[in-house]
């Protein structure tokens, strides 16, 4: 369960508030949720050490906002790309699309979505088993308009955020040494979800 956080209104707050999340964001990334305490945090952000608590009940609050913040933002800007798309195929391939850019633009989201496996195995459930429930919901849509198979679309959709995650992860890695381009990866898993993997007479 998320703890109650206080969310700033001035402009002065908001300012310190975002600078508590920034620095937490790069100590957690560079030396993990565990080792990093809030003493760290305040002192990476340049503030006073009781700040942290006028805004934050404990850590494991800020942490779970972050991911809660990196789970809102993944799902704008994939809604953002796909809202004038009609098709579900349209839907997907802007979807992938847009997750793979977002993914490159903020590397920091995977140690902080996986991290969570080992600090509350819970929470890394609820937040892949949320976006399990939206994409089902769109792909049941899909169904109904004879878009897509027969299948069970709970299996689908964790077949198809596999994809993105480890795709993007891949992409990642191979920043600096002649990365593929975003539109080439997206064209072959979409070549993949029209065709199959396997040839049909194999």
């Amino acid at each position: 369960m998320l703890e109650n956080i206080k969310h700033p209104t001035t402009r002065n707050g908001k300012a310190t508030f975002n600078l508590i999340l920034r620095a937490a964001e790069m100590l957690f990334l560079e030396n993990g949720y565990h080792k990093t305490t809030v003493a760290d945090i305040t002192h990476k952000a340049g503030v006073a050490a009781g700040t942290f608590y006028l805004y934050f009940p404990s850590k494991i609050s800020l942490y779970q906002h972050l991911l809660l913040d990196i789970s809102h933002t993944i799902r704008k800007e994939i809604a953002s790309k796909i809202k004038d798309k009609t098709s579900r195929r349209d839907k997907e391939k802007e979807g992938i699309k847009a997750f793979l850019e977002y993914a490159i633009k903020n590397p920091h989201m995977y140690n902080i979505i996986w991290e969570s496996f080992y600090i509350d195995r819970a929470l890394f459930r609820e937040y892949y088993e949320s976006f399990s429930k939206r994409y089902v919901k769109g792909l049941q849509a899909a169904q109904a308009e004879g878009e897509v198979d027969d299948i069970d679309l709970e299996i689908v959709s964790y077949v198809l955020m596999g994809i993105t995650n480890f795709v993007g992860l891949k992409l990642i890695l191979d920043l600096g040494d002649e990365p593929k381009s975003v539109d080439s990866v997206v064209e072959t898993i979409i070549r993949i979800l029209d065709h199959g993997l396997f040839q049909k007479n194999a």
